[in-house]
């Protein structure tokens, strides 16, 4: 009877251990989702600094339909659609319609050496990501990402990928004010 005891409890031990790690797993899986802005939240708020070394805040962008661009000087698709990006923010800016592109790593002069590489800078603002913190707040992953915001500060859609002429039409035309 002894060493049928012994069995059972090293049984009840081990379903104990194993329902704990699977609970830790499936927390850790599934808790930053929950912290992550989806379509229909409010848009996570930032305040970051821009190239340029002024500050770009969400917040007062209020009232303008807002495309955010997740962007990377090494991601070659994020290089093909930043010249489309700027040809329709001229014609969407008068629109209500801002880009802030967020380079999700911190290095301005590397950002400053690709944008002067470019046959036309973009006007939109260039903004930096130091710390990663908007970009998790967006759970951006892969990049390009795209983050479209209404006028009232809500989270329309997200693209993840290169977007095509067609779809940032579309994305503007969803979120302009005028």
């Amino acid at each position: 009877m002894k060493k049928k005891n012994k069995t059972i409890l090293q049984i009840v031990i081990t379903v104990v251990i194993l329902f704990a790690i699977i609970f830790v797993v499936w927390s850790s899986l599934t808790k930053d989702k929950d912290k992550v802005a989806q379509v229909g939240d409010d848009a996570p708020l930032f305040e970051l600094e821009t190239v340029d070394g002024k500050k770009i805040n969400l917040e007062d962008l209020k009232g303008k339909g807002v495309l955010i661009n997740f962007w990377g000087t090494w991601c070659e698709p994020c290089k093909r659609e930043m010249p489309e990006l700027e040809r329709q923010y001229q014609t969407y800016k008068h629109k209500g319609v801002e880009v802030v592109a967020i380079h999700v790593r911190n290095n301005p002069q590397q950002i400053k050496q690709y944008l002067s590489s470019l046959d036309k800078s973009p006007t939109f603002t260039v903004a930096m990501d130091n710390d990663n913190l908007v970009t998790d707040a967006y759970g951006v992953n892969p990049l390009p990402t795209t983050i479209t915001v209404d006028k009232d500060g809500k989270v329309k859609a997200k693209h993840t990928g290169e977007l095509s002429k067609k779809q940032i039409i579309e994305q503007m035309e969803s979120v302009k004010v005028k």
